[in-house]
């Protein structure tokens, strides 16, 4: 049912609206290239650029209403809705747009630094014998049975609510989200009440956005205590040290939510007497009502963090820990996510998303303790990210690889060589680290090397298809570039 401004925007403050408020909206844009006619535009300010530069297109282009932070000018017959709070506007018109599809949706959150899709595509794994479950992440969007590519983790509010909105028209009961630190602090699921949220770990990232590491920490705490009344459960991971420094400090209504999973003595879902190999951890799994012998795909330490956060929230929504364990064993995996590379080479070649600090710390020690042979890693560090951690990466990667190869990741607007500079920096005296710009001759270079019992593992991008430059995107897929170069027999057979 079409709905008009009036509808829209009742009940909000600090809304002043200057023309028709009967105009019928008949759909919302914060991208004036896609606004049509008879849309609501939002003139959103952003980090890269500012929608206002955009409120004559939209108008061009049919909006018939524009919502800004600013007094401007618009025709007679186009209506400003002046606003305080951009964002607040935006997520609250975006839910009444759509018909509030949360609210008839049972919604699981993902929070931490990493770890989310995996941890909620096992999830998934394990709900769907129930029915279909929907999805938002990094990867890709789960409608129902439809798969739709992912443009961000977290997406923005009117994006959020339209595929909110189709997942329960998919006959979805359930959707699970992954939840960044900047669709947090960009209000992208304000508005949102989770019935559960899955906290993972909390370690340095994006800090050049958050500006320090306290910052971050509080932005996660505050949002997870702004769900406390609404929560029906909140997993948390308690075998990093700042959730278990968050739990230790939560107020008595969030503990009483609260289920705890780890490797600790003290976790209410565990594991015991694990046994790590290069092809499928053991364990056993213990919870209050037993324990059970499982085997995981999933390769390392970290991994088992997130199969046991995947079986808590599942044991929190009513399933049987033993059915999660028989579905372990089917699980498909996620792509770029510790991907081993099927193909014809007397070496392991993986494939992996780490891009923070402590992702390469953990992943590297992990893939070094299941490694006969020698470790080689490609790696590379974004532009436009924080410069501060460039040398600590490469310092961690030189340190627990037998060779790195650093090479171009997403430079976006900043020159390889300016990323390189950064992270030579303290690690000039590293015989084992050589730096090649050409991420694909990084890759043939590193293949070359291999020989039997080795591993590559080529990190940073992992199921990305594309590489960022300045003025373009171009196709880069580790994945189809490593499996070219072997079909190709542009590696050493020793």
């Amino acid at each position: 049912m079409t709905q008009t401004l009036k509808q829209l925007l009742a009940g909000i403050s600090g809304v002043e609206v200057k023309g028709k408020d009967t105009t019928p909206i008949l759909s919302l844009a914060t991208d004036s290239r896609r606004v049509g006619p008879g849309s609501l535009f939002f003139a959103l300010p952003g980090l890269r650029t500012d929608g206002h530069f955009y409120i004559s297109e939209a108008i061009d282009r049919g909006a018939v209403a524009i919502v800004s932070e600013k007094d401007y000018w618009v025709p007679p017959q186009v209506t400003l809705i002046q606003v305080k709070n951009m964002r607040e506007v935006v997520a609250r018109v975006a839910s009444r747009f759509y018909g509030d599809p949360a609210s008839r949706l049972g919604l699981t959150g993902f929070l931490g630094t990493s770890g989310k899709t995996v941890a909620s595509s096992l999830l998934r794994h394990f709900l769907l014998p129930q029915g279909p479950v929907g999805m938002l992440g990094t990867i890709h969007y789960a409608v129902g049975n439809r798969t739709l590519p992912a443009h961000r983790t977290t997406p923005e509010p009117i994006e959020m609510q339209a595929l909110l909105a189709q997942i329960l028209e998919h006959d979805c009961q359930r959707a699970l989200i992954e939840v960044s630190s900047h669709g947090i602090d960009q209000d992208r699921v304000r508005g949102l009440q989770f019935q559960s949220l899955v906290l993972l770990n909390l370690t340095p990232e994006h800090l050049n956005y958050h500006g320090s590491m306290e910052a971050y920490l509080e932005l996660e705490r505050n949002f997870i205590l702004s769900q406390t009344e609404g929560l029906k459960h909140f997993i948390a991971c308690v075998d990093d040290p700042g959730v278990y420094a968050l739990v230790e400090s939560a107020p008595a209504e969030l503990l009483q939510k609260t289920i705890t999973c780890g490797t600790s003595p003290d976790a209410l879902i565990r594991a015991e007497d694990i046994r790590y190999s290069e092809r499928d951890p053991r364990f056993l799994l213990v919870w209050p009502g037993g324990s059970v012998k499982l085997v995981s795909p999933l390769l390392g330490e970290f991994n088992l963090q997130n199969v046991l956060a995947a079986i808590a929230a599942g044991y929190a929504e009513g399933i049987d820990p033993p059915d999660m364990g028989a579905a372990l064993l089917s699980f498909p995996g996620v792509r770029g996510r510790m991907e081993r590379l099927e193909a014809p080479t007397p070496f392991n070649v993986l494939i992996d998303y780490m891009h923070t600090e402590a992702a390469y710390e953990k992943g590297l020690a992990m893939v070094r303790d299941l490694t006969k042979g020698r470790l080689i890693t490609i790696f590379g560090c974004g532009g436009n990210r924080d410069a501060s951690t460039r040398p600590v990466i490469t310092g961690i990667v030189s340190e627990l690889s037998d060779l790195a190869i650093a090479t171009a990741d997403n430079p976006r607007n900043e020159a390889v060589q300016d990323i390189f500079d950064d992270m030579r920096e303290g690690n000039t005296h590293r015989a084992n680290l050589q730096f090649i710009p050409d991420r694909r001759a990084a890759i043939a270079a590193a293949l070359e090397l291999a020989r039997p019992g080795d591993t590559v593992l080529i990190a940073g991008k992992g199921h990305e298809t594309f590489q960022e430059f300045e003025d373009c995107v171009v196709p880069f897929d580790d994945r189809a570039v490593a499996r070219d170069i072997i079909q190709n027999k542009q590696w050493n057979r020793r």
